[in-house]
């Protein structure tokens, strides 16, 4: 039997947008929140995180909320929880992390990378997202919001490492954990399918919201509208349940509830 992993969505901040920019077609300029998360993955003995959280400078995080407020002077993020907060909330530390995917290269989801604050992870970036920023640099967010300086330090420490996974088909991390760049919103947007108690569960970048993937309707500010459709038809297909990455229920849907038990058994191993 393969193993089942279980997943749990700390929140990291909330961001609204108009709702035309979290739904293509919407006419509407009203405020729809977006949730932000930090993931744990874990079978009970691998622990894994999907993104990171906002940098972990307060400048930085203060100057990658700001940028948002090109959509509306309301679009700012509230609720910020940094990644060190949110590994103390449930009793980690750094070093019982074995693996970080990231979804979308982005400081919204890469702020958190810091090689010594997560000393054994492996690293998983689509490289569409780091070839973007260096090769054709993008419209919003601007490039400087990519990586922090402190991030883009530590991508070279982690390549030296030999603990940085550049991803482009997808990658198995480990058994039951599987990444690829899916494009759509971004050409670095990623998605996972991991092997949970539903079945296969499908994590989504493409998708904001559980609207998007119900109604096949992508995001209102995919770079290409086409592929994201066609990412949310796939997985809607390949998958027995699909989670939208930002949709602000996901804390309830995935609760910690267990999480520390997890632990604590993988601790006593």
């Amino acid at each position: 039997m393969s193993t089942e992993f279980r997943l749990h969505a700390l929140p990291a901040g909330t961001l609204p947008i108009p709702t035309w920019a979290a739904i293509f077609g919407a006419n509407s300029t009203t405020l729809t929140d977006l949730g932000f998360y930090v993931w744990i993955v874990t079978d009970g003995t691998t622990i894994g995180l999907i993104d990171t959280g906002l940098p972990l400078d307060p400048i930085e995080a203060a100057a990658v909320s700001d940028e948002n407020r090109v959509f509306d002077q309301g679009s700012y993020f509230r609720h910020i929880r940094l990644l060190p907060e949110l590994l103390a909330d449930v009793g980690l530390s750094g070093a019982d992390v074995d693996f970080v995917a990231i979804t979308q290269t982005v400081t919204y989801h890469t702020g958190g990378i810091d090689a010594e604050l997560l000393p054994r992870a492996h690293f998983y970036l689509p490289y569409d997202g780091i070839r973007e920023m260096l090769l054709d640099p993008p419209g919003h967010p601007a490039t400087e919001f990519y990586f922090t300086e402190g991030s883009w330090s530590t991508l070279r420490q982690l390549a030296i490492e030999r603990r940085l996974h550049l991803i482009d088909g997808p990658v198995e991390i480990v058994p039951g954990v599987h990444i690829e760049t899916t494009g759509g919103h971004h050409p670095g947007s990623a998605a996972l399918k991991i092997r949970t108690s539903a079945g296969l569960t499908g994590l989504l970048e493409t998708a904001f919201l559980q609207t998007n993937l119900e109604r096949e309707q992508p995001i209102g500010i995919a770079e290409d509208i086409a592929t994201c459709r066609a990412v949310i038809r796939r997985y809607r297909r390949e998958c027995d349940e699909v989670v939208a990455i930002h949709e602000p229920t996901n804390a309830s849907r995935f609760p910690l509830a267990g999480f520390r038990a997890v632990s604590a058994d993988r601790m006593d191993a």
